[in-house]
Order: structure tokens, then C-alpha cells, then sequence
């Protein structure tokens, strides 16, 4: 609890409070502001937090220990309390409130309905006129992405007003059918405004209508010998076919809906947010809280206070997972704002309560992604303290080389990002300029390239690692100091050996310029794992790979020896057929299919690879 002076304090301050609606803010012994409340009667509600046993909420207990001070800010409605509390906690950032930190990670389709020729824009936050609004969609990059797939589908102006007015002669768009050029008068309002109806129809959700009665104007057309007509408006069924079989999480109740699901465990939580729209499930967003310390029902009120008076769209139903503190308070506030009644509804069955344990079960996965992501921060910082690394890991390379006694030479190269594997920038190599087995020149060459080209287009890692000791560590030095790379982390990682050369598993001794001996790594460090995940992928994935060129190798020099048939002919056969194997178990119809192969060709090789078998 609050020390006795300041608690003192604290009851004196209460006592001179009016009983009015408004704004209450605690403060510590440094004049920060750790909490932001809204209240109904300010002496009422402030007085519950200081008498004994507080107000129920054990969490009150920690705020008021750190507060000494009140400041309060008389309202003349409740409503106004509200908008006026969720401004001092985006001023203040209070520590004892959630704070929705993104307040645009959300966007909303405008349609200019007064135009006589009306287009679609993306905006963050609807107005209030007389336009048509569509979303709200959680990625500005999706929903252009769909605006554009529409402008196929429907050709419509995304030119502005100014543009339209000025034109004398249509632009590109209309040559390559994307727009029917209303600003030359190519096309009547009516058509149109027709165009644009259908492409609403869209993106309210209503695919299936669309299809429908795509489908109803083809056959108009078709049965009036309007062929041409016919066809356009088939390739546009079968456009919207393949992106409504996307869009297939519906609901049976046609409403406007925004659903709340919350995950929480201690102080961390999620609140997953998805959005109906005539039917269907439009979207969805998360938003992650690290310093829930209240109850979930008064964050739950303060999330949808500040989500609200952000801009996003009001819908007719808010459906929500747990109950919400002032809820009349905030359906009255969200009533003024969509001009019309909305109700905050917590579900115990039916469709409702199966959207809500949707929300909750991707609020779950979100909390455990972002869990996933958090371990592998505190790895990759553990690394950087340990390693002493100029620049935080977040991307780290790893290189490994493989070869059999200098004979099919090969190189791996596996990227870890913010500690997980990232697959797209896997890449193998083919050593070309190493004799014999030479694991250090092998290893110069493909650093050597792959650094080099990093070089010119201005990519290259966090951290370098090489398998390898102090001789392989020196190796990529060199390629450094040659390629004149400065202050980039590199280290070789090998694992401890005992007497008889036996390696002892779990056991990495890690190789850096400025260590003086190795630094032997063990037990259950996070950093340690991590390079482990590391150095064991670049091992499996350059092992993969040569056992891939050796086999191929193999085959190839099998089938050099059938006559008729030369190097480029067997490297066809092989990657046509897979393997020898492959290649056997092919029939002589399938080998004369084959660019190069003739019938005749195609039986002996039949015969030979059989009799070889």
C-alpha cells in the first residue's frame, strides 16, 4: 500500500474531490502520472481505491504504493470523461494502463457516393459525410492489392477529381482496359455507376450475389448474341470465382460485428480483433500488451475506449470475450458516434460465442508466436553480451563446406533472422576453383563470392559463422580483410574434442579474434542453443546437397556410357526422370517423349539400363 504520509495525502486530496463526472490521475513521488481513470461521481470512485480492502482489484495494491499524489478534471458527462481519458493516456503513457501504441495499423475503403463517377480510395480514419465505407482491414498493402484485382475485374478511374475534370484524352489505364475513360465521356453514368455497384457488392462481402448475378447477365448476353459482351463478363466470373473461394469463413447472421478475444498470462496479454461485414469474416488484427497489471475487464474497456476514438468504423455489435468495465458508458459513447444504437455483447452460445472462441484461439497463437519471438530476442541478446558483438544478431549466416576426399566439393549456406530459420535465403554452392581437399581454400572461395556480392547490393549479415575452428576463423578473415569489410561479427564454432578425438555432445568452444582462448560454451546458455540450431542446419543442409550432386554425378557418368547418348542428352534424361532409378523404371513411350530421343534411341537405352541393373 502507499506509505502512511503519502497515503494521508492522498485521503486529504480525495476528500475536496467533487462528485462530478471526470478524470482522475495518480501520480508518483516524481510527478509521473502512472494511471489515467474515468469516473462517473470522482469523490465515489476514488475513495473505493483508498478504503480498506481497496476496490476489489488485488492489482491496486501496487499502484498504490507508488502513488502519492491526485490530480482530477471535471467533465460534464460521462462521455466526455471517456474521450478526455483516453487523451491523457496517449500524452502521459501511464505505467498502470495498456496503451495502443499502433493506432493505424488498421484502413478503410472511402466511395465518394455524391460524384456522378465515384472511385474507391484507402483512408485511415472515415469522416463523417456522405460517403461509403468499407473495412476496417488490418493491411493498407492487402487492401490495395484487392483494389487493384477489382480495377481488372471492374474497369474504374482511380484518378482524382482534378485529374477528371482536366483530361482532354484518355489516359493509359483506358488503353490497357482498365478504366472506361469517363473523363472523355466513353462511358454513360448509369453503366458506371453500375460498374461500381458490383465491385461493392465485393467488397461488402456479398461474392456470392456478384457471382450470381454475373452469371444471370452472361446468359442475357449470350441468349442476345452479344458474344463479345458475353466473354468479358465470363472472365470476370471466373476472377471473382478464384478470389471468393479465399473468403470462405462466414457467418449466418447478416450484421456489422467487430469481436474481441483476449489471451492473458500475468501481465502479458492479447487482444484479437476480427471484423465482420455482411456475412463474412473481412479481417483481423492483434494487439499485444506487456504491462497488463489491472483486470482484464478495465483493460478490456480502456482497449475499446482508445480502439474506438482512433477512427476505426463503429459496427452495430461489439462482441467481446470477457465482461467490460463501463460498458453503458462506452455504448453510449460508440451510439453517438455511429449515430445509431450499438450494443457490447458477451455471448454464452450460439453463432456469436463461436466467433468469440475464434478471436481467443488466434489471441492464443499470437501470444504464443510472439513468446516464440520474445525467447529468441533474449538469445540473441545473451549472444551479443557474450560475444561482445558491436551490433545486434538479428541476422546471422552460417557456412559449411562438404566434399569427399576433394571429390564433389559443395558449400551451404543457412540465414537465421531474429533467431529463426529463414529459408529463402538458404543457398548452396558448387565449388569451382579448389584441387583436391582443401577445406580452407574451398571454404576462401565461397565466402569470398557470397561476400563480395553482399558487397555490391548492400546485404550482408549481423554475425558470420563458419564450422570450423581457428584455422577456418582465420580463413574468413582474410576474405574480410581482402573484400575491405569492416565491423562485421564473425566467429568459427567447433565442437569440444576429449582424448581419442571423441566429440562431446553439448560441448561448442566458439573462436573469435578477440578472444584470446576459445570460449568454451556448455549447458543450457539460449546463445548456445541458438548457434547449435545454426551450425547443426548449415551441417544438414550441405550434406543434403552432396549427397544430391554425388548421386547425380553418378547417374550421369552411368548413362554417358549408353551409345547415342552424350552429356547434354544425359543431363536432360536425369532431370526429366529424377535418377537412374527413375530412369529404369521408365517406359520406352515415356524416354521417346523426350527432347533428343527417338524410338530406336529410346529402346536401347531401355535395354542397356536394364541389362546394367
Amino acid at each position: 500500500m502507499a506509505q502512511p504520509k503519502a497515503k494521508t495525502t492522498l485521503k486529504s486530496q480525495v476528500a475536496t474531490l467533487p462528485r462530478e463526472p471526470g478524470v482522475y490521475l495518480f501520480k508518483d513521488d516524481k510527478g509521473r502520472v502512472i494511471y489515467v481513470g474515468k469516473a462517473k461521481a470522482l469523490r465515489t470512485r476514488v475513495q473505493s481505491y483508498l478504503r480498506e480492502g481497496g476496490d476489489g482489484r488485488h492489482q491496486i495494491q501496487f499502484l498504490l504504493a507508488r502513488a502519492v499524489e491526485l490530480d482530477y478534471m471535471v467533465t460534464d458527462t460521462e462521455q466526455e470523461a471517456l474521450i478526455l481519458e483516453n487523451n491523457l493516456i496517449k500524452k502521459h503513457r501511464p505505467r498502470y494502463n495498456i496503451f495502443l501504441k499502433d493506432d493505424k495499423t488498421y484502413v478503410n475503403v472511402r466511395l465518394n457516393t455524391d460524384h456522378p463517377f465515384p472511385r474507391f480510395t484507402v483512408v485511415r480514419r472515415p469522416r463523417k459525410d456522405k460517403a461509403k465505407y468499407f473495412g476496417p482491414y488490418a493491411s493498407a498493402g492487402s487492401v490495395r492489392a484487392t483494389l487493384r484485382m477489382l480495377g481488372r475485374v471492374f474497369p474504374m478511374r482511380t484518378c482524382s477529381d482534378a485529374e477528371l475534370k482536366n483530361r482532354s484524352r484518355p489516359c493509359l489505364y483506358y488503353h490497357i482496359n482498365r478504366c472506361p475513360a469517363p473523363c472523355v465521356g466513353l462511358v454513360d453514368e448509369q453503366a458506371y455507376k453500375d460498374t461500381v455497384a458490383r465491385a461493392s457488392m465485393f467488397l461488402k462481402g456479398r461474392g456470392d450475389d456478384l457471382i450470381k448475378s454475373l452469371k444471370d447477365k452472361m446468359d442475357l448476353e449470350a441468349a442476345e448474341r452479344r458474344y463479345e459482351d458475353a466473354a468479358r463478363t465470363r472472365d470476370q466470373l471466373m476472377a471473382l470465382q478464384r478470389t471468393v473461394e479465399k473468403q470462405r469463413i462466414t457467418s449466418p447472421q447478416e450484421a456489422e460485428r467487430d469481436v474481441f478475444g483476449v489471451y492473458r498470462e500475468k501481465e502479458r496479454m492479447v487482444i484479437q480483433a476480427l471484423y465482420v461485414r455482411d456475412w463474412q469474416l473481412s479481417d483481423g488484427n492483434s494487439y499485444y500488451f506487456d504491462n497488463a497489471t489491472l483486470t482484464t475487464s478495465a483493460h478490456l474497456s480502456s482497449f475499446l475506449n482508445q480502439y474506438y476514438q482512433t477512427g476505426a468504423a463503429v459496427p452495430a455489435e461489439v462482441v467481446v470475450s470477457e465482461e467490460v468495465e463501463d460498458k453503458r458508458i462506452l455504448e453510449k459513447y460508440l451510439k453517438m458516434r455511429r449515430e445509431s444504437r450499438v450494443r457490447i455483447i458477451l455471448p454464452k452460445r450460439g453463432e456469436r460465442r463461436h466467433m468469440v472462441e475464434l478471436a481467443v484461439k488466434n489471441a492464443r497463437t499470437a501470444f504464443e508466436d510472439r513468446g516464440r519471438s520474445d525467447r529468441f530476442k533474449e538469445a540473441l541478446e545473451e549472444l551479443q553480451d557474450l560475444l561482445e558483438l558491436a551490433s545486434f544478431p538479428r541476422r546471422i549466416e552460417c557456412f559449411d563446406v562438404s566434399n569427399l576426399q576433394g571429390r564433389h566439393a559443395v558449400a551451404s549456406r543457412v540465414a537465421f533472422v531474429g533467431g529463426e530459420p529463414a529459408k529463402t535465403l538458404y543457398r548452396h554452392y558448387r565449388v569451382r576453383s579448389v584441387e583436391g581437399s582443401d577445406d580452407y581454400a574451398m571454404m576462401a572461395e565461397v565466402l569470398e563470392r557470397r561476400l563480395a556480392r553482399g558487397i555490391k547490393e548492400g546485404d550482408l549479415p549481423d554475425l558470420l559463422m563458419v564450422d570450423g575452428g581457428k584455422g577456418q576463423l582465420n580463413v574468413a578473415l582474410k576474405v574480410l580483410d581482402r573484400l575491405g569489410i569492416e565491423d562485421l561479427g564473425v566467429l568459427g564454432i567447433a565442437k569440444v574434442k576429449e582424448k581419442g578425438k571423441r566429440r562431446v555432445r553439448g560441448k561448442e568452444r566458439i573462436f573469435m579474434t578477440h578472444l584470446p582462448e576459445p570460449l568454451l560454451l556448455e549447458g543450457d546458455s539460449a546463445a548456445l542453443h541458438l548457434l547449435q540450431r545454426v551450425r547443426d542446419e548449415a551441417h544438414r543442409f550441405a550434406i543434403a546437397y552432396h549427397k544430391k550432386v554425388r548421386s547425380r554425378e553418378f547417374g550421369a557418368s552411368i548413362v554417358d556410357e549408353i551409345p547415342g547418348v552424350g552429356k547434354v542428352l544425359a543431363q536432360r534424361l536425369l532431370g526429366a526422370f529424377g535418377s537412374v532409378n527413375g530412369l529404369r523404371a521408365a517406359r520406352v513411350a515415356e524416354l521417346s517423349s523426350i527432347q533428343g530421343v527417338s524410338p530406336g534411341l529410346a529402346v536401347r537405352i531401355k535395354e542397356f539400363l536394364e541389362h546394367r541393373s
